[in-house]
């Protein structure tokens, strides 16, 4: 059999920040190439270039705490 989830996860711990940066960038990546709502969604803000849409870093972090 070959290797399964938790030596994966094991190693990934092993990997220094950068590389696990890299890495669950790819997985959020690869999330949102399955979900076409979600591509389309992405498409739809990056597409919008106005101000109005924007949100500052404090907002940003407000909205993430959920």
């Amino acid at each position: 059999m070959g290797v399964n989830v938790e030596q994966i996860k094991t190693e990934l711990a092993e990997l220094p920040e950068e590389q696990q940066n890299q890495l669950a960038a790819y997985l959020v990546h690869l999330r949102h190439q399955r979900n076409a709502k979600t591509r389309r969604e992405i498409t739809e803000r990056i597409d919008d270039r106005s101000p109005a849409q924007w949100l500052s870093p404090a907002e940003l972090r407000e909205k993430w705490k959920d």
